[in-house]
């Protein structure tokens, strides 16, 4: 797919996640088989126990994992996503990073780790997709994922 219409369907499917802008997340970065999204804290991320609630830490790595997933100009949708919780946060800002581990012609899969403003580890996430289309073209060959090292 030619880059400068892909580069446009990419920014396009960021800018109507709609609760993605409602959450507050902000995509930092994001490439092939890669993307970096940030959240910052505030009071109505927080749960009763006046921590960050845990559906907030996983919109954040999920956003980011459907970036990655969605970077090639296939559709790819969830089919199996877990996260583990790590370390308990209340404030400051959160940096997920996405990046692709495996990639078939119709399942991918990533690893993103969730990180406070100090580099420790928050939350993990492991995620699998289902890629929609012929699951021809060169980002499939030979298996490999394309991405960042």
């Amino acid at each position: 797919m030619d880059d400068m219409r892909h580069s446009g369907e990419m920014q396009r499917f960021i800018d109507e996640d709609i609760f993605a802008r409602h959450v507050g997340l902000h995509v930092v970065d994001h490439g092939p088989g890669y993307a970096k999204v940030t959240l910052t804290i505030a009071s109505q991320h927080l749960n009763s126990a006046g921590i960050l609630h845990g559906g907030a830490i996983f919109s954040l790595a999920d956003f980011a994992f459907a970036i990655a997933a969605n970077s090639r100009g296939r559709l790819a949708l969830a089919i199996n996503a877990s996260v583990s919780f790590c370390k308990a946060v209340s404030e400051g800002t959160l940096v997920a990073e996405a990046r692709e581990v495996a990639l078939s012609a119709k399942l991918g899969t990533y690893l993103i780790d969730v990180r406070d403003q100090d580099g420790a580890l928050i939350a993990q996430m492991q995620g699998t997709v289902y890629r929609k289309g012929s699951g021809e073209g060169p980002e499939t060959r030979g298996g490999q994922p394309e991405g960042r090292d």
